[in-house]
């Protein structure tokens, strides 16, 4: 796969997204001040706002920092296991297959759609996620979320249809939802 393709399935690197959004709480605190000294109500209005514009543009920043190591180790494996992605979804991280190969990638964890032992579908109230088993432990192998249950489910279903394809006994799915559970 070309690096461009890469680049088309995973997204921009998230590292310089990151840094843009702390320079922007840099100028903006920076931009607060100059008005203040232009302009004195509006700048203190400006400067009221600024801890709370620069708080969201730095945790929002970090957020996209700490998704560069996981984006560089699922490009890396994708290179390395020559894959040819035959669904991916990176709005909550990185997660991509390839049916025809039966390989999976979540956030740089790797594994083979035969080698599952389980799926394991959770919504609750902070949104949707699906939990990998490829061995027969209590922990997850790899976690990814959603935003929806309706994709959790799609999903489940994909890697359902994948592993028959693959070998002939099913891969079970359960799913549980602790929303109205007080």
């Amino acid at each position: 796969m070309s690096p461009s393709s890469i680049r088309q399935v995973l997204g921009p690197l998230p590292l310089f997204r990151g840094l843009f959004r702390w320079s922007l709480a840099v100028v903006f605190t920076a931009g607060a001040w100059h008005i203040y000294l232009l302009a004195p109500v509006p700048g203190l209005v400006a400067i009221g706002l600024a801890p709370v514009i620069s708080i969201f543009c730095f945790f929002r920043g970090l957020n996209l920092v700490g998704r560069t190591l996981p984006y560089w180790k699922t490009r890396l494996h994708i290179r390395k296991l020559g894959m040819n992605p035959t669904w991916w979804d990176n709005q909550a991280g990185y997660f991509v297959i390839d049916e025809q190969q039966g390989l999976w990638i979540v956030n740089g964890s790797v594994g083979t759609i035969p080698g599952l032992i389980r799926l394991h579908g959770h919504s609750d109230w902070m949104g949707h996620r699906l939990e990998l088993y490829a061995k027969d432990d209590a922990c997850p192998t790899a976690c990814y979320g959603f935003g929806s249950e309706k994709e959790l489910k799609e999903t489940a279903e994909r890697f359902q249809k994948a592993c028959s394809s693959l070998r002939n006994c099913p891969l079970p799915v359960t799913y549980e939802d602790t929303r109205e559970q007080g």
